[in-house]
Formats: structure tokens, C-alpha cells, sequence
């Protein structure tokens, strides 16, 4: 039909899924391999929720492979977390080859998601927070980071809150906490490149306290249902304005 609107694509990515360090750079973290089994090298239970949500929703995932402290997915090239302490000890040529191997297909294969198609793609990135970090304890279970200039990603954001309150009524969830939704990452360097009818994007932080309690299969349930219902209003929202158009 004439103007109507392409479908609503959807792709969940975990940058921070991993903590493993390939043979090649074990040498750097020897007399360090205790923070590798920090919040430091990954987020702990962003890859279980993460292939959840893309069996469920029977969508892609984008999922990283390494410890963020070899290369941090979710930073920029010029950005001072890029590369951590470890890595950058490594020689130039080195320290190309890394950035090579795993931060360009996962960025290169992030903007073809977004181009390959026609239509808004819906960015889900899964994250976790520390619940307590220099000595002050976060005050949420959930944060949901968005910029609050694009419309459709604030209203977006507000009715997965709705949803997830709805499913999971103990949880706390928070807008733009504990991280601003415009801070350095892969979502907010794409929305540079891309409008909003383009991209959607946003960030689902999940308080690590919550991935080791006894309710964590009932909460990934909880999260799956919400992000489905979300995604659906969203389709239907897209549909009756493909309707009006015609």
C-alpha cells in the first residue's frame, strides 16, 4: 500500500556478556586474574537474560565474546574506557589486531542490522550495575537509558517501565539511572548516524544483586513477558499509523 509504513524490526545485543580471555593475552591479567572475576570484566547475567530474550522473541543477538578490560563494546574508539590498564600494555600493532577481532564486526555488524532493512530497528542492550560501588549502594533493580530528546525512545522507555512494574510489582525501576542515557556507548554513537524513525535505542540495566537471588528465573520470566508486551504496543502503535496513512 502507498506510504505504508515498513515493520518494526527488533535486535538485542549484550557487549558485556563475556569475561574470557583468549590464550593469546592471559599474560596480561597474571597476578590480576582475581578481576576477572569482578564486575569489572563483564556483566554478570546480561548473556543468560540477553539469548533469553532472543529465543523468546525469536529475534537476533548481538553478544560479545571477551572481557571488556581486553576491549569495551560498548565505547567508542577515542573513548579513555576503550581499552583498560591491561590492554593498553600492548604494542600498537597489537593492540590493532584486538580492536580488529572484536570491536569492528560487533560495531560493523550493529550499523548492518540497522541498514539492512527497511523500517525502525529496537535496539535492547542487556547490562548489569554493581549494586554498591565506592561505597554507595544503588538505589534500583532496574534502569532503563534513553535519551530523553528522542520522543519515541522516552515513551518507549515509559511504557516498558509500566509493563515491567506490572509483571515484576517488587522491582524498582528507574529512567536514566544509574547511568545517563546519553552517556559514551554503542546505542548513543549510532543515534549520531541515525534518526529516530531509524533507530530506537536503549539500554536495560539490571542490578546484579538480582542474578544471584533465588527469584532470578522468575524475574528474567517477568522481563521477557514485559519487553514482548512493550514491543507489541509499539507494533500496534506502527500498524494503526500504516492504517491511518492509507
Amino acid at each position: 500500500m502507498p506510504g505504508r509504513k515498513p515493520p518494526v524490526r527488533v535486535l538485542i545485543t549484550a557487549e558485556h556478556a563475556s569475561r574470557y580471555v583468549p590464550g593469546a593475552y592471559q599474560a596480561l591479567f597474571v597476578g590480576s586474574e582475581a578481576v576477572l572475576e569482578s564486575h569489572r570484566a563483564w556483566d554478570p547475567g546480561t548473556r543468560q537474560l540477553a539469548r533469553d530474550l532472543s529465543s523468546a522473541l525469536n529475534v537476533p543477538l548481538l553478544e560479545g565474546k571477551v572481557t571488556r578490560l581486553l576491549v569495551d563494546l560498548n565505547r567508542s574508539r577515542n573513548h579513555r574506557g576503550h581499552l583498560s590498564e591491561f590492554s593498553r600494555t600492548l604494542s600498537v600493532d597489537d593492540r590493532a589486531r584486538l580492536i580488529d577481532r572484536y570491536w569492528h564486526p560487533h560495531w560493523n555488524a550493529f550499523r548492518a542490522a540497522i541498514e539492512q532493512a527497511p523500517g525502525q530497528l529496537i535496539h535492547v542492550a542487556c547490562h548489569s550495575f554493581s549494586p554498591v560501588l565506592n561505597g554507595n549502594r544503588r538505589n534500583a533493580d532496574i534502569g532503563l537509558l534513553y535519551d530523553p530528546s528522542r520522543k519515541e525512545e522516552k515513551l518507549w522507555c515509559q511504557q516498558l517501565a509500566q509493563v515491567i512494574t506490572e509483571h515484576l510489582p517488587a522491582l524498582n525501576v528507574r529512567m536514566n539511572y544509574p547511568y545517563r542515557g546519553v552517556s559514551n556507548g554503542m546505542g548513543q554513537q549510532h543515534r549520531r548516524m541515525f534518526d529516530a524513525d531509524r533507530l530506537l535505542t536503549m539500554e536495560l540495566e539490571i542490578n546484579s544483586a538480582l542474578v544471584t537471588s533465588p527469584d532470578w528465573v522468575e524475574i528474567r520470566q517477568g522481563l521477557i513477558a514485559a519487553i514482548g508486551q512493550a514491543l507489541l504496543m509499539t507494533s500496534n502503535r506502527h500498524e494503526f499509523e500504516n492504517y491511518a496513512e492509507v
